[in-house]
């Protein structure tokens, strides 16, 4: 507005998505309420668009996309404007430069007065429909599709597990859509990727390790936009696959798993014998990615608030509620196998209140969470790192010995005393760890007897270190009338 075009440049962008029907956005604006020139331009992006070759689909011939767009007319178009444009579209397209018209794709001989062509009976209404299709359904797909939809609906919300959903997901979706390959990535917040969750049918195993950026290929640019994609090359999205996997996948449907705040996700289909999938297939993908999309959600969110209520979130490690729910779960394997050892490691910090008496909090908080980064590579990929409480973090060593578990945690001390912390540019400070170990059976069979022993001896380790370090600084005089 403010920069004074001749012409209403700000009425083209903000109103130009909105529908004749009131559907449209930002403002649900319907008929004439809607500006004209953003009606003119929603009409002629539309027959733009449709014509010319997409990333995520096809282009048209002029007679299917106008079909289109007068079948949208009076629900997304100004019906007096789509006609108005079907008759002198024509003469629109002989205005386009060569190398714009060379971009669309090639019309049949057609009279666009009565829409008939030569030989030809109902012209298709999809997208990208193969060669030979009639765009009818049988009665019989028709009623298994409505029923698998029924039963998607009344079903996929029936658990909060996460692996159960989109495993139901999956399955029901197969009997509507026709793939060789599904598979349903969630969008994970720490990567900033979106991750296959589940992966259903031909090279599961493959795209089960796929992790896709935000915004790469057909599946990132689906989650980026919201928006669904198909009949694109589906090489586009099987980078860093084999190529003779990648070349036998001939057709690809992406749907957008969507909440409040966006796209959290997609379904992504991939065909071997299908090159293109049909805007019927289109609307059922969506509608089963919406009622899927509202089920994963949930089931995210009582993951995640499970996971919370286990987790410590400055060090993202079990708190003491996890740790107690996994050390029963030891201890009672153990008693199973024959009572087969375990070792716990219990770890304080020593003095860390005069950390944050000189730092800040903050600073002993960031310093607390490096500690619990050195420890857990000290650790093995079976063991168990929890913060306990404050500074005190505890280690469960499932099939460790107290030979084992004290050599181990002597690795740890030497590699935190070593490490240097960082507490502002420039300034780096060390500290050191006081350690205590307790084995199952010798030292206790509960979980209270193995923490209380493996406590004791960390505090007879830090009160042992404290007295060595004082004997250190007296003069001799001094060290000789401590011990006589």
């Amino acid at each position: 507005k403010r920069v004074n075009f001749p012409y209403p440049v700000e009425d083209i962008v903000r109103y130009h998505h909105e529908k004749w029907d009131g559907s449209g956005y930002p403002k649900g604006l319907r008929a004439e309420q809607i500006p004209l020139v953003a009606r003119i331009i929603s009409v002629v992006d539309f027959y733009d668009a449709t014509r010319c070759d997409r990333p995520y689909r096809k282009g048209m011939k002029r007679e299917d996309s106008l079909a289109l767009l007068q079948k949208m007319a009076a629900s997304s178009f100004d019906p007096r404007l789509v006609d108005l444009f079907t008759q002198h579209v024509t003469e629109f397209d002989a205005l386009i430069g060569q190398q714009d018209i060379g971009e669309q794709v090639a019309s049949e001989n057609i009279d666009l007065t009565n829409k008939a062509r030569p030989d030809a009976g109902l012209a298709s209404d999809v997208l990208g429909a193969p060669d030979g299709s009639t765009g009818f359904r049988s009665i019989t797909q028709a009623q298994r599709e409505v029923f698998a939809l029924h039963e998607i609906a009344q079903t996929i919300g029936s658990s909060l597990n996460m692996n159960d959903t989109v495993s139901l997901i999956s399955n029901k979706l197969r009997a509507i859509v026709p793939f060789d390959t599904c598979i349903i990535f969630i969008v994970d917040d720490r990567l900033g990727r979106a991750v296959a969750m589940h992966v259903l049918g031909d090279h599961a195993d493959l795209f089960a390790r796929r992790r896709i950026s935000i915004g790469d290929g057909i599946t990132g640019w689906v989650i980026a936009n919201a928006r669904s994609m198909c009949n694109s090359s589906p090489e586009l999205d099987l980078g860093g696959l084999p190529e003779d996997i990648a070349h036998n996948y001939r057709g690809v449907l992406v749907s957008p798993l969507i909440r409040e705040d966006g796209a959290f996700g997609a379904i992504t289909l991939y065909s071997k014998g299908r090159t293109s999938y049909t805007t019927e297939h289109v609307r059922l993908l969506e509608s089963v990615a919406q009622h899927a999309a509202s089920a994963l959600n949930n089931a995210m969110t009582f993951e995640k608030t499970k996971e919370s209520a286990l987790t410590d979130q400055l060090t993202e490690l079990p708190n003491a509620r996890g740790f107690y729910m996994m050390l029963e779960q030891r201890l009672a394997e153990c008693q199973r196998l024959n009572r087969e050892s375990l070792a716990l490691i219990s770890m304080d910090v020593d003095d860390f209140k005069k950390i944050n008496d000189q730092w800040g909090h903050a600073i002993g908080d960031r310093l607390l969470a490096s500690v619990a980064r050195v420890i857990r590579k000290e650790l093995r990929q079976m063991d168990i790192l929890s913060r306990y409480a404050g500074d005190e973090f505890v280690a469960i060593m499932p099939m460790a010995s107290q030979t084992m578990s004290e050599m181990v945690g002597e690795r740890i001390r030497q590699a935190v005393a070593a490490h240097k912390f960082s507490v502002r540019t420039g300034k780096s400070v060390t500290v050191t760890i006081s350690i205590g170990v307790a084995c199952f059976p010798v030292n206790g069979e509960t979980t209270e007897e193995l923490l209380t022993t493996a406590a004791r001896n960390m505090q007879r380790d830090k009160h042992t270190r404290k007295n060595l370090l004082n004997l250190s600084t007296m003069p001799t005089p001094a060290r000789i009338d401590h011990y006589t």
